[in-house]
């Protein structure tokens, strides 16, 4: 019997050879690498130059590759071109990395170059050089930075700072995120996205889409490119002081309230359009100076959802505002000259009153509701609700009786931007109106009514509501805000039924047929074969608590 050490099995032997063959193989692959850098930097050192921006060390290694500035050097190479001329300015002096951002200290490419992503930090050629001018120099009249310096201008005059706040401005809303920091978090492409496109990310974005031309967006970026932490022309104890101001933009002179406090970077006043917001040419017709003042004051209370900020007045430019838009902002309606009275085509009939309905149209109805009564309006996605279609709604407008809808005319919608036309427009041209939305967008007779089953008789007793959750909050949300998880889904959005001033008006027998019958046109079903008569005006119960309006 052998009791002596058991031999050890022959794979274990190969396997440890293997092992110790691929670390060497490892071993030889550094060391090669490691040489192969060597080649490629002189005497197989990294050569650095640490700069002095602003009171800030800059240490970077661009001169690595770039001797002088000029084109990267390769191996063997001894020559290289230079930098070109960019007096008074020193590559020497200010290194490369303060201009054409990158990180200085990074020996990868992709990271030296900007990382992947957001691309904060790619490297800038050309033109796009301007965005980088101002992280050095206060923003001002600056060779060599003019699309820059017109790009501060454009976020000045377009009212960007009544919504965002830029350091150094003194003031700024807070009505959208802070871009004083924006130059170290975007790169220039996602800068003009983010303008161009401002709905794409995120989606329930309110910001418009301003009708600028592609330079101008790209003008907004360089100077939205420059706002970064820590600005090279401030010390970093002013920069945390907040110490550091921008150029105000001299005040044009006659320029008038309305253009100093940017009301017409949104609105129209006249031939002056900025093609955001509603036409205020004829406001002093349409509402009454309470009503516009307590509009300034607050947008949201008025018009729940309202993307319009509230802009800073004083009492004196209150006053001024006001008087401007209930004096001059009247009618009578004026289109390209011709002047829309009740004489023109008092028949109510014919070319003459057609081209009249037709002129008012054009005048006061196709921003929000658009040329074709579709409700694509200009300025359709900037209003807090959709513009009723005319096109092809024929269903909803066979529901509505005559006398409301010429209601709606002369008395307007509380809560929402449809206005009351009663003073600006008499009785006939409101008729003629009408007669034109349904002749030529919804396509059938105002007379030709829909006939619809009776409301369930209403309970004695009040109910409480248990179906609300289950059917409703997925639009509506939990709060009634018409923000639920699938409000996205949908155009028209699901109605905001906080908005009080919509609903007092309304009685209870409106909101159960909204309810029992749905809403065509829109997304809002009906409900009629899934609820009982009490669980129907339990639910009417429950709309009422969200906007307490009953």
């Amino acid at each position: 019997m052998n009791n002596g050490p058991k031999k050890t099995p022959f794979w274990i032997d190969r396997l440890l050879m293997f092992a110790a063959l691929l670390a060497c193989l490892a071993v030889l692959l550094v060391l090669f690498v490691g040489w192969q850098r060597g080649r490629h930097h002189r005497h197989g050192l990294i050569s650095d130059i640490t700069v002095n921006l602003g009171g800030r060390p800059q240490r970077e290694h661009c001169t690595t590759c770039h001797p002088g500035g000029g084109r990267p050097i390769t191996a063997g190479e001894r020559t290289h071109q230079g930098h070109p001329d960019i007096a008074p300015h020193s590559p020497e002096r200010l290194g490369c990395t303060g201009c054409h951002l990158g990180e200085g200290m990074a020996l990868d490419e992709t990271i030296s170059h900007g990382l992947p992503g957001l691309g904060a930090r790619t490297v800038l050629k050309g033109k796009e050089m301007q965005a980088s001018c101002f992280r050095c120099h206060e923003p001002g009249p600056l060779p060599g930075a003019e699309r820059a310096w017109s790009g501060y201008r454009l976020f000045l005059e377009k009212a960007c700072d009544t919504c965002h706040h830029v350091a150094g401005l003194g003031r700024g809303g807070h009505f959208g995120p802070d871009l004083s920091t924006i130059g170290s978090h975007l790169g220039l492409a996602q800068i003009e996205v983010a303008i161009r496109e401002p709905a794409k990310d995120p989606k329930n974005s309110i910001m418009p889409r301003f009708p600028l031309s592609s330079a101008q967006v790209a003008q907004l970026a360089y100077f939205l490119k420059s706002r970064v932490k820590d600005p090279y022309y401030a010390t970093p104890m002013q920069v945390q002081a907040g110490r550091i101001s921008l150029p105000a933009l001299p005040a044009e002179a006659g320029a008038g309230i309305l253009r100093g406090k940017k009301c017409l970077a949104c609105h129209r006043f006249g031939e002056e359009d900025g093609r955001i917001a509603p036409d205020l040419t004829y406001i002093g017709d349409l509402r009454s100076a309470d009503f516009l003042g307590e509009f300034l004051a607050s947008p949201g209370r008025l018009i729940p959802g309202a993307v319009m900020p509230t802009i800073p007045l004083g009492d004196e430019e209150r006053t001024r505002i006001l008087r401007l838009l209930t004096t001059e902002a009247v009618g009578p309606v004026s289109l390209h000259g011709q002047v829309v009275t009740e004489e023109a085509g008092h028949d109510g009939h014919g070319e003459a009153a057609d081209s009249a309905a037709k002129h008012l149209y054009m005048a006061l109805c196709q921003r929000c509701h658009a040329a074709a009564g579709d409700g694509f309006g200009p300025i359709q996605p900037n209003l807090a609700t959709f513009p009723r279609a005319f096109a092809g709604n024929a269903e909803f407008f066979r529901r509505v009786a005559d006398e409301r809808l010429a209601g709606i005319l002369e008395k307007g919608i509380p809560g929402t931007s449809m206005p009351p036309y009663g003073r600006l427009l008499g009785r006939e041209s409101r008729e003629r109106l009408l007669d034109l939305l349904f002749g030529a967008f919804i396509g059938a007779p105002r007379q030709d009514k829909a006939e619809l089953p009776p409301l369930p008789a209403r309970p004695a007793v009040r109910a409480e509501d248990t179906l609300f959750d289950k059917l409703c909050q997925s639009c509506h949300g939990v709060a009634g805000t018409g923000t639920g998880p699938e409000h996205l889904k949908y155009l028209p959005r699901p109605r905001n039924l906080t908005n009080r001033p919509y609903f007092a008006p309304q009685d209870d027998e409106r909101i159960a047929r909204s309810i029992a019958d749905g809403i065509p046109g829109t997304a809002m079903p009906a409900f009629r074969n899934r609820l009982n008569g009490e669980e129907l005006w339990a639910m009417v119960e429950k709309v009422r608590t969200f906007s307490e309006s009953r």
